[in-house]
């Protein structure tokens, strides 16, 4: 029987153990919290890893903060990563990840002699840190302490059979980056031999015949990379770089792809797959609108990399020209603006900011940005640059280039238009001349002939060219040959009212009644608005009536002609000598006084009054 005194005894035991059970719960959990984190980490289950490392940071560990850094990390997303080991150092300043993830944010920022103290911290803290000791290696190479660097990565070597390959990659990426190739290369197959199975010695291989321009050695290193961690999108990533390079762009693609979808944060990875689509656009225009959503994604990525807003910018100009939607191109400026902020000078870059400003009118700004893009222009952002100077009647200059399009291929499309657009310029100062002294004009209209005659040789369908050869001939008073040439223009242009117009109006100066009035007839068709080329073309077809004794048919299309043109005196008279000969006097007389308030001294007009009025009196 036990005793009272026993009892409390055995009591006070039960408490203490309780106690100690339940204070040690939240480090047991802790700990295997940690170790499913770097065990998901491991395995490339970031989401996994993240939840777990989190869990154990809210518990006050300050290696499950610095765990969530190194997912960060994996994901490329080196701001959250900084933070995190910030963070991490401030709950324990002891902590060597803590270090090493500030120090490899700056290495992969580029900023490794910034880096080189907090890996030196992290592997004095931790003697046995072989992801420190290899960073370390590494930035000491870039900013070329060589001897440092080599005996930082010597350290490691006899650090197991898993980190052995590991340090080895690391005395080949010196010796790359002292450019002793030979020895590189060393190093690199010693690692493979050494580590058959080790994704990351094949991939050290292949970075390595990347690097010198043999890709088809590169390929089947990165493919036995990717064969032995398959789930890894860093392998697939450097082996998309790899068939990219090499211009085998379906396969570059389809990894790409393959690792956004597995990583949607991996901005390199948005990035090239962006880019890879917007090239892609010259021989299928739909590539553009599919890259648009991975470079949008890049930039919230990475909003201050220049070239993301650059080829964004670009992609929004492209895609907003095949929808006409205008919204978009200004989204393309606003990204190309921002582009040039942080640095971007790509001569791409400035060409379709230019192409931007002239459809904007802001000729000034597409000038200074064409001067940026250099002297090696695509022959499309020659001739816009030529439209630019033909609209600021800058004639001279504008030919100049356009004289660059034709010598470097004649026969092109483009050529074409060129000579279309010389051939304008030449007609215009035929035009100029003639206002001043007519025959001054005479060499201007025929050289207009000669280049759009050259044009018809190369286009035989072209309307444009018969159109102004047409209306040249007709300024040098050869109608036969200026009729021939319209009448070849709206055979080939049959929907184009003004082709018709000029037609009409050349039969007229010929005293072809007949075919003139067809052609007016086709303009009245086809004019649907309210021109005054149509009241033209009616006034002509109700004279012909009229000269018919066809009064009232006359009168209908006279009255239309002048409710598009109340002003034309010719038009008037005429209505007026209708109205009077099919015997109502009163709008007769009406329309004499309309024909005599725009012209007073008009003498039917006066004449006609006089009878009417000296009649009814």
């Amino acid at each position: 029987m036990r005793t009272p005194s026993a009892l409390r005894t055995n009591l006070w035991l039960l408490a203490v153990l309780a106690g100690l059970t339940l204070g040690t719960l939240p480090g047991t959990l802790r700990a295997d919290e940690l170790r499913d984190g770097r065990a998901a980490l491991q395995a490339g289950r970031l989401d996994d890893a993240l939840r777990y490392y989190e869990q154990a940071a809210s518990q006050g560990s300050a290696e499950g903060r610095a765990g969530v850094g190194l997912v960060w990390l994996k994901r490329h997303q080196l701001a959250n990563a900084n933070e995190a080991f910030e963070l991490a150092e401030k709950m324990d300043n002891q902590l060597a990840m803590a270090h090493y993830g500030q120090a490899e944010v700056l290495r992969q920022q580029e900023k490794c002699e910034e880096a080189v103290p907090r890996f030196q911290r992290a592997v004095e803290l931790d003697r046995r840190y072989p992801e420190a000791q290899i960073g370390l290696s590494t930035c000491l190479a870039q900013i070329g302490r060589y001897a440092e660097a080599v005996a930082a990565a010597n350290r490691g070597l006899n650090w197991g059979v898993k980190w052995r390959p590991r340090f080895l990659i690391a005395l080949g990426n010196i010796a790359a980056a002292r450019d002793s190739l030979r020895d590189a290369g060393i190093w690199y197959t010693t690692a493979a031999q050494e580590s058959p199975d080790d994704p990351a010695t094949h991939r050290a291989l292949g970075d390595f015949y990347v690097k010198r321009g043999t890709f088809d050695l590169a390929y089947p290193e990165y493919q036995s990379a990717v064969a032995r961690d398959s789930g890894d999108v860093e392998l697939h990533f450097a082996l998309g770089q790899a068939l990219y390079h090499g211009q085998r762009y379906v396969p570059a693609l389809e990894e790409f792809q393959w690792v956004v979808a597995r990583d949607p944060e991996f901005p390199a990875a948005q990035l090239a797959l962006g880019d890879l689509l917007y090239r892609s656009g010259k021989a299928d225009a739909r590539r553009y609108a599919e890259a648009r959503a991975p470079l949008e994604k890049y930039v919230q990525l990475r909003p201050e990399d220049p070239k993301g807003w650059s080829v964004l910018g670009r992609v929004f100009y492209y895609v907003g020209l095949s929808d006409r939607d205008s919204t978009l191109k200004d989204k393309a400026l606003e990204a190309l603006d921002n582009a040039e902020r942080l640095g971007d000078k790509t001569k791409e870059m400035f060409a379709i900011r230019a192409r931007l400003h002239i459809d904007r009118r802001e000729f000034d700004r597409a000038s200074a940005d064409y001067d940026r893009a250099g002297n090696d222009l695509p022959p499309e952002d020659i001739y816009r640059q030529a439209r630019m100077l033909t609209i600021q009647r800058n004639y001279a200059r504008a030919e100049s280039l356009y004289s660059v399009i034709v010598d470097r291929d004649s026969t092109s499309r483009l050529a074409g238009l060129v000579l279309n657009e010389v051939g304008k310029i030449r007609f215009g100062q035929a035009a100029d001349a003639a206002k001043v002294d007519k025959q001054s004009a005479v060499p201007f209209y025929e050289q207009t002939i000669d280049i759009f005659q050259r044009r018809i040789s190369l286009d035989p369908g072209n309307d444009e060219a018969y159109y102004y050869v047409g209306l040249s001939h007709r300024e040098l008073g050869q109608y036969t040959e200026a009729i021939a040439a319209m009448r070849q223009s709206a055979n080939l242009a049959d929907g184009r009212a003004d082709r018709h117009f000029w037609l009409g109006l050349f039969y007229v100066q010929a005293d072809s009644a007949d075919q003139a009035q067809q052609e007016f007839q086709r303009v009245v068709e086809l004019d649907t608005g309210n021109s005054n080329n149509k009241a033209i073309a009616l006034r002509q077809l109700g004279y012909y009536q009229l000269l018919r004794k066809e009064y009232g048919g006359a009168i209908e299309l006279l009255e239309q002609s002048a409710s598009i043109n109340p002003r034309d005196a010719g038009t008037l008279l005429w209505l007026a000598q209708g109205y009077q000969n099919s015997g109502n006097r009163g709008r007769a007389v009406e329309n004499y006084r309309r024909v005599l308030t725009l012209d007073p001294g008009n003498p039917d007009a006066r004449n006609g009054l006089r009878i009417l009025e000296g009649g009814a009196r």
